[in-house]
This record gives C-alpha cells, sequence and structure tokens, in this order.
C-alpha cells in the first residue's frame, strides 16, 4: 500500500509537470507586463521563450521510447521448458507472461514494458535474463529471481516504472537545456524532488516482489539467490581477470559460461565468499535515490515471510534450456565475443596455448631490450644472466622502462621476464607446458614437478651473487644457456600518407564505426588515421567488458598502437587517412546515452559518419572538426 501511495505521487508530480511549465512561463510574462517598460518588456520575452523552449523539450520528451533489449531473444518454439515455468510463475502473480524473453550480456534480471498513457496503458512486455545467472544460480534461485520480476508485473510496477523512465527523462533533458540561473535551479529542485519520490515508491516495489519470489522457491531460496548476485559481480570480474583474456591470446573459442561454472564450484572461491559476502552485505551503501532497498534489509524482510515448502533443485539454471549444449555457446558469441576468435576449444588447451604464446612475448621483449641496451647483445639466456650478475640490470631493462623506471620497477620486470624466458626454454624442448588451475588462473609444471618461477628467479635478480648457482639450477632442469627467442621478423612499412612534417597527435577515439567496419581513430593535427579493429581483438575487449575489464582491455589496445613509429602506424594494413584538407565541413551530435558521431563531407561530395559510443572519442572527433580551418562551414545539431 505505501508503495502505491508513492507511486501514486509521483505519477501525480509528473502530471503536474506541464502546469509547473506553463506556470513558470505564463507568471514571467504576468511580471513582465507589470514591471513595464523596457525591463518588462525583456522580462516578458525571455519568459515566453524558455516557455516556448521548455514546451519543446517536455514533448520530445514524452515522445521517448524505451529502446527494447539486446540480446539473443528465446521463443516459445525453441524454449518450451522455460516457457512453461515463466507462465507458471506468471498465473501464481495473477499476470501476463511477457512477449518476449532476452538473454543480456549483465549479472541481472530485469522486466520492462513500454507502456503508453503515463504507464496506464499496457505495452509490450520483455524480460531479461542475465546469462552469468544461468552458471551462478541454480534452477531454483532462478525460478525465485524469474518470480520476482513478474511479481512486478502483477503489482503493476513495470508500468510505473516507465512513468518514473519518462519523468527522469522530461526532467532531465528539461534541466539540461537551461543555462545557470532561477529557472535552472528552480526546476533542478524540481527534479531532485521527483527523483526521491519515485526512487522510494520503486523501494517498496522491490519488498513486494520478494513475496512473489518466496512464494514460488521458499524462503531459503529466495534469500540464496540475493546472496549469490550480491558477490557475483566480484567473482564475474575475478574470473575475467584471470581467464577471459587468454582466448584472444590462444586463437580459441571457450566455452566461457561452463567456465564460470568451474570457477565457482573451486574451494577457494567458495573460501572468498565466505569471507567476503558479509562485507558486501554491510558496506552496501542507501541512499534516498536508490531503486532497490540494500539486500540485508531484503533477506531480512524475506526471513519474515511466510513461505510454502519448497524441494530445492541444486542442477544448474541453465538446464532449463533446451539444448543449453548449442544455445549458451550461440548466446556468448552475440553477447561477448561478437567475431571470430578460432576453433572451440576446451579451458585447458587454452591455458596450455596461451600460456606458451605469452612466455614466448615476454622471452622475445627481454631479448629484444638485451640487443638495443647492448647489455646482451645476442639477447641469449647465458648474456641475460651475466648481464644481471655484473650489476646491469637497469641497462637491460632501460628500453621497456618510461624514462628508465627506478631501480624497483627494473627488478620487478626482470623477474616476470626472465621468468617468461626460462618457461619458454622448456617448453621448446617439450619439459614444460600451462595447467589449468580454476583457483589460482594456470599453473606451470616443468621436468620435476609444479615450477613456481617467480620464487625460482627472484633470489638471483635481488642478488647477483647467487646467479652462479641459478644457472647451475637452471641446467639441472634442462634449461640451455644460448636459449634465445627470435621474434618473426616484421615487414618493411611505407611511410604515412601525410607527407612531409610528421603529424602531431592530439587525441584518440577508440571502437568507432565508420565504412561499415569498426576502427580505432587516431586524431592528429592533419587528419584522422582509421586503424581496422580486427574481429579477435574487438573480441577480447567484449570478453573482458562483460567482467568490467573492458576498458582496461581498450586501454591496452591503444596503447599498443601509441607505441609504434608513425611509419610502421601509418603503413598497417587496412589503415585509411583522411586528411584535414579534403574536409568541406560536417555536423556533429551528442546522444544522449553516451559518445555521439560526426559527419563528414569531403571534396568531391563524398561523406562518411562516424559513431562512437565513448565521451572522450566523441569529444576527440568533435576536436578534428575545430581544426577545419576557417571559412569551411561546420554545422552543429
Amino acid at each position: 500500500m505505501r508503495g502505491s501511495v508513492r507511486a501514486f505521487f509521483a505519477v501525480l508530480l509528473l502530471a503536474l509537470f506541464p502546469f509547473f511549465v506553463l506556470a513558470l512561463g505564463v507568471g514571467g510574462v504576468v511580471a513582465g507586463l507589470t514591471i513595464g517598460h523596457r525591463a518588462g518588456m525583456y522580462v516578458a520575452i525571455l519568459a515566453a521563450g524558455m516557455m516556448l523552449a521548455l514546451g519543446l523539450a517536455l514533448a520530445q520528451a514524452l515522445r521517448t521510447r524505451l529502446e527494447p533489449p539486446s540480446g539473443p531473444v528465446l521463443t516459445r518454439q525453441e524454449q518450451p521448458g522455460l516457457w512453461r515455468l515463466v507462465d507458471e510463475l506468471a498465473a501464481q502473480a495473477q499476470t501476463r507472461s511477457p512477449d518476449e524473453i532476452v538473454l543480456v550480456g549483465e549479472i541481472n534480471a530485469a522486466v520492462r514494458e513500454d507502456a503508453r498513457a503515463l504507464g496506464l496503458k499496457e505495452g509490450k512486455r520483455y524480460m531479461m535474463i542475465g546469462l552469468p545467472l544461468l552458471a551462478g544460480l541454480n534452477v531454483t534461485e532462478l525460478r525465485s529471481v524469474l518470480a520476482h520480476e513478474l511479481g512486478h508485473y502483477g503489482g503493476g510496477h513495470t508500468r510505473l516504472l516507465a512513468v518514473s523512465y519518462r519523468g527522469a527523462e522530461t526532467l532531465g533533458l528539461t534541466v539540461s537545456r537551461l543555462d545557470s540561473g532561477p529557472a535552472r535551479w528552480i526546476l533542478g529542485a524540481y527534479a531532485w524532488l521527483y527523483a526521491v519520490v519515485s526512487r522510494s515508491a520503486n523501494r517498496a516495489q522491490e519488498l513486494q516482489a520478494d513475496a512473489y519470489s518466496v512464494a514460488a522457491a521458499g524462503s531459503e531460496a529466495a534469500a540464496s539467490a540475493l546472496r549469490k548476485i550480491a558477490t557475483m559481480d566480484l567473482l564475474w570480474e575475478a574470473y575475467g581477470e584471470r581467464f577471459l583474456g587468454l582466448p584472444s591470446l590462444a586463437g580459441r573459442t571457450p566455452d566461457i559460461l561452463l567456465g564460470f561454472r568451474n570457477f565457482l564450484d573451486h574451494p577457494q572461491q567458495r573460501r572468498i565468499v565466505a569471507e567476503i559476502e558479509p562485507k558486501v552485505l554491510d558496506n552496501q551503501p542507501s541512499s534516498l535515490f536508490d531503486s532497490h532497498p540494500t539486500i540485508r534489509r531484503r533477506i531480512e524482510k524475506i526471513g519474515a515471510m511466510p513461505a510454502p515448502p519448497a524441494r530445492p533443485d541444486q542442477r544448474p539454471a541453465w538446464t532449463v534450456l533446451a539444448d543449453p549444449a548449442r544455445v549458451v555457446p550461440a548466446a556468448e558469441a552475440r553477447l561477448y565475443i561478437k567475431g571470430e576468435l578460432g576453433p572451440r576449444a576446451s579451458w585447458s588447451e587454452i591455458v596450455r596455448i596461451a600460456g606458451a604464446a605469452s612466455a614466448a612475448r615476454g622471452a622475445e621483449l627481454l631479448a629484444g631490450a638485451g640487443r638495443e641496451s647492448r647489455a646482451a647483445p645476442g639477447g641469449t639466456l647465458g648474456e641475460l644472466l651475466a648481464a644481471i650478475q655484473h650489476g646491469r640490470i637497469d641497462q637491460l631493462m632501460s628500453p621497456l622502462l618510461e624514462d628508465g623506471g627506478n631501480p624497483e620497477q627494473a627488478r620487478e620486470g626482470l623477474v616476470e621476464l626472465l621468468g617468461d624466458v626460462i618457461v619458454c626454454a622448456l617448453i621448446a624442448q617439450r619439459r614444460a607446458h600451462h595447467e589449468l588451475s580454476w583457483g589460482g588462473g594456470r599453473l606451470i609444471t616443468g621436468p620435476q614437478g609444479e615450477l613456481k618461477v617467480t620464487e625460482l628467479v627472484a633470489p638471483a635478480v635481488r642478488n647477483p651473487a647467487l646467479v652462479p648457482q641459478f644457472a647451475q639450477r637452471l641446467t639441472a632442469l634442462g634449461v640451455r644457456m644460448d636459449f634465445v627467442r627470435r621474434p618473426t621478423a616484421a615487414p618493411p612499412r611505407p611511410a604515412h600518407p601525410a607527407g612531409g612534417a610528421e603529424p602531431q597527435l592530439v587525441g584518440v577515439a577508440p571502437e568507432v564505426m565508420a565504412f561499415k567496419k569498426n576502427w580505432d581513430v587516431l586524431v592528429f593535427d592533419a587528419g584522422l588515421l582509421l586503424v581496422p579493429l580486427k574481429a579477435g581483438k574487438l573480441a577480447g575487449q567484449s570478453l573482458a567488458g562483460a567482467v568490467g575489464q573492458g576498458g582496461h582491455a581498450q586501454r591496452k589496445r591503444v596503447t599498443g598502437l601509441l607505441e609504434l613509429g608513425q611509419a610502421e602506424l601509418f603503413g598497417q594494413p587496412g589503415v585509411r587517412w583522411l586528411p584535414t584538407g579534403t574536409v568541406l565541413g560536417g555536423d556533429r551530435k551528442k546522444f544522449l546515452t553516451g559518445g555521439g558521431k560526426i559527419a563528414l563531407r569531403f571534396a568531391g561530395g563524398e561523406t562518411a559518419t562516424l559513431r562512437t559510443q565513448h565521451d572522450g572519442g566523441y569529444e576527440s572527433l568533435t576536436r578534428f572538426l575545430d581544426t577545419v580551418p576557417r571559412g569551411q562551414p561546420v554545422g552543429s545539431r
């Protein structure tokens, strides 16, 4: 009841908003006429203009429609078992089932309804199920989660959420179009009041929906699902950091959900969850603007609800799907990979291949640094150890550290890279390999069992007097002192097409869609360089993005481009150079959801539209427009 009253006030506030706008404008006009003279005329004109601008913003916002969720749609024909479950839970909630069930990549489940007439008229219903939940929850817990979401339908919450959405959109657009001043302050206060009232209603609705969850699956399953979801984000992130960068390195396609399930079931993760779960629940922030009560409060309320007897089903939640061995990989490919990584392989094979590739990369780096610094002219292991023994670590590592780094950074980097050299040498002789460990990532098995490389290498790096004994130990393991990993020779690159003096880099716009392809765009003072974004790299970023590491993967990729010389950079296969001198003008448009696009017009009538979802990338592209010489028309809309 309390939630319904709060929702009523939220709807009332939104319904009164047009009258508030009208009163603000009319009041200003009346005040101006009352004042009279020139000052009053200015006030009246200003108020009328403000009322017109606010009215246009209001009309545009009220026409805003909910975007359908993006992801694989699970139809009734393909997934009859899942739909039977949803229909059963909908009947218990005394509501109609959703029109579509969509898999999404986030750790979440939600419902949406594209309601009309301020939420009073029903619209198309969507249910979204986060793919990781199918691995992290059991069948009973999934039943609890779905019942909770359908409880929102049963309580009419989704129509009210549509009102909240439109209200927030209306007020946000209107306030954003005003400059600083009394009108913005007043409307900002109105928007603040609306947010407080509407979010309070949302929190009450969540507790009401939990009652449906308990009725469908029991209080134990309902509380267990909430606790798991509270910590699953952290575990998904840890899983991504340890494992989801390996498929791109190995050139193999993994079973992402199966790996996540194995990761969660490992005793190490179970111990971690037992330690962090109380801290996560106790430290959840609580604010007037939160749409959900804290999980701790929800669990307490669930424990006090009457619960029917329930028989738990401990099978993984993906067993509710028909043919999960086909459906789940297809969903992974669409939500996370979005390209071709290579043939499908087991995680054990992926770890073995990626581990060897990573060791080879590190060994190549250290050999190259030895040659460049002249501390180890041939790059062999024996020369590297001699450089360490004679105190030339800083010289050896100088090509790999920015501004030479510091001694501690040099030693830490050398421990890692020298370990790569040793592992690479043993792999080359088939005396070592990487093994999968869901508890720690990967293990290295050598001639005498598990090889703890850091413990083997670090003492000699930190105390050069131990290098002779270290060399003897390596020889006993079968490592040759003349081993060197030589990089594959890179083909010569042509000079960049800008000609003359090298252009200066002024910005970067990663992951831009243009000419029906994905690019990383480097913004120079003389033009734009479009570097093709290969499917494998985009897939790696998508995998990392699923666990919150997309930004790190993107920065690592862009940093690799920036480390190239300009001749090599401009000479990469498939790059496109768009010089500033050929641009006649362009338009720019910022997206409300983030990022934006620029539409360029070139001499000869050609056009090109560059789109990005990243605010920083959009700003870099707009700076390019600002470099167009004066006299060339640059539009803005």
